[in-house]
């Protein structure tokens, strides 16, 4: 992993993570995003946190807040979720699965705008010609995840 792993979360699900932000960074992008605060130095339950723990290591279900979003929103992401581990989906491929050929620049915005990094695994989707394409903050942050998964 390449960081600490950040979560937001209620009893909907998870609504925001992050791997490169300080907590104070990710509690204000969260309030300008969603209006919803984390609570500083809130431990999640052991629950929650061994289903991240599955979910990273083997593509487990997830309890993930998609419900403010559009629909071509959450399909987008249901269909990035559904990305196994070690396994890379061009833009191009998320439009054509969900039914919209030719909105491959429209998922780019979903993923652009992803507030579940890693969890809903937007690094896994790259560009047609295989090129990793640009991650928020960083790219070097996107390759090595790509390379930590196998993917790379």
């Amino acid at each position: 992993m390449v960081g600490p792993l950040r979560v937001a979360y209620d009893d909907d699900g998870i609504w925001a993570s992050t791997l490169t932000e300080s907590e104070e960074a990710f509690r204000e992008r969260c309030a300008e995003q969603t209006g919803l605060v984390p609570e500083p130095d809130v431990k999640p339950p052991k629950a929650l946190v061994a289903s991240i723990k599955r979910r990273l290591s083997a593509n487990e279900p997830l309890p993930l807040h998609l419900e403010t979003r559009t629909p071509f929103q959450r399909a987008v992401l249901e269909a990035v979720f559904a990305i196994p581990r070690g396994e890379v989906r061009s833009y191009g491929e998320i439009a054509l699965e969900i039914g919209h050929p030719g909105a491959a620049r429209a998922v780019g915005e979903v993923m652009r705008t992803n507030r579940i990094a890693v969890l809903i695994p937007c690094h896994r989707v790259v560009r047609s010609g295989g090129d990793i394409g640009r991650y928020t903050p960083d790219p070097a942050i996107k390759r090595r995840l790509l390379v930590e998964e196998g993917a790379l």
